[in-house]
């Protein structure tokens, strides 16, 4: 798919300082290549576009955030758009869809690698791009549903056994429980001697 460009205008922010449009221009550079919007041209052109509307946007106004925050909100914004118009959903329906959902649809149909300038471009969406990302969706199973686990015994096989019918005979018999207990003792004094000798 080409991409459609403008007619190339610059852009001069007419509020914020410098320092706020150069922070704001890297985050937004930072999220899109997140997203695998891996063209410089493509990403410039994304770029471009968004902070003109972050510019009209608050032109008049105090803005309510930093603008590195409204130019996230702005980008997520588009792509929400693009996700429900890809998906066919009607505006401001109350369905289980998500951005989520779309940013799985995205990434299990390889989006950006088999259209890599379609990504956030309004006017024109590829049909197979449509159909790959609803099969995609489609594909990405049910929702999470939880489960209950009932605790079992752990199962710590023969040893644990025989040292429990060992312990419980000991403490029936307390003189030769008493007599293996030095037993033990004298036994580890001997060593030690002899190993310090």
């Amino acid at each position: 798919m080409d991409l459609l460009l403008e007619p190339i205008e610059p852009f001069v922010p007419t509020w914020g300082s410098p320092e706020e449009w150069n922070s704001a221009y890297e985050k937004l550079e930072s999220y899109l290549r997140a997203h695998e919007v891996d063209s410089h041209l493509h990403r410039a052109h994304l770029i471009t576009m968004i902070l003109r509307g972050v510019s009209r946007r608050w032109q008049n106004q105090s803005p309510p955030a930093p603008l590195s925050t409204l130019v996230i909100q702005e980008a997520n914004r588009l792509l929400n758009e693009w996700f429900v118009s890809i998906m066919d959903l009607p505006d401001g329906t109350a369905t289980n869809f998500t951005a989520a959902d779309g940013r799985v649809a995205l990434f299990l149909c390889d989006g950006p690698l088999r259209w890599p300038y379609a990504f956030l471009e309004p006017r024109r969406i590829p049909e197979d791009l449509k159909t790959a990302m609803r099969r995609s969706l489609m594909r990405a199973g049910p929702e999470l549903q939880i489960s209950n686990m009932v605790p079992r015994p752990i199962d710590l096989g023969l040893f644990p056994e025989i040292a429990d019918d060992a312990m419980d005979a000991l403490n029936r018999m307390p003189v030769i429980k008493a007599l293996i207990g030095w037993l033990i003792f004298l036994t580890i004094l001997t060593y030690l001697f002899w190993t310090t000798r």
